[in-house]
């Protein structure tokens, strides 16, 4: 078997498992890999805010296109994290910032990432600021 052959044999390969897929599955993969990086982006404000950089934070965006979040860093916009279409984000600060304690400031929060099958909450716990992504046996 030549290199040739193999590529050919694993593209076909990927795009038959790719056809497998329905959009519904698709769309629910794309909210978690959306709310685990959202997590994940909001452990590392925690951290950053904690060890005394209070210039990084978490803002919200809505566009007529899209919902996104954007990761902002010394007054850059360091990464932006677009929802898939048809898909909600509920928040209730605008900017989310630690204090040096690690709590939340002004104060926690649940994020709510769903669509008419799938949702995905994200709570920020008001006291201590742990970041709590509700899934698996609590997933609704």
């Amino acid at each position: 078997m030549t290199l040739v052959e193999l590529v050919i044999t694993i593209s076909v390969m990927l795009l038959i498992s790719t056809l497998c897929f329905s959009k519904e599955d698709i769309t629910k993969h794309q909210i978690n890999l959306f709310t685990k990086q959202l997590c994940s982006d909001i452990r590392y404000i925690r951290k950053t805010n904690m060890l005394g950089d209070s210039n990084t934070f978490i803002y919200y965006k809505k566009n007529k296109d899209a919902i996104s979040y954007v990761l902002r860093s010394n007054g850059k916009d360091i990464k932006e994290i677009k929802l898939p279409n048809n898909v909600n984000l509920e928040y209730i600060e605008e900017k989310m910032f630690f204090k040096r304690d690690g709590s939340p400031d002004p104060k926690g929060q649940t994020i709510r990432v769903y669509d008419n099958k799938t949702k995905k909450e994200i709570t920020v716990v008001p006291v201590s600021g742990r970041v709590l992504l509700k899934e698996g046996k609590y997933e609704t």
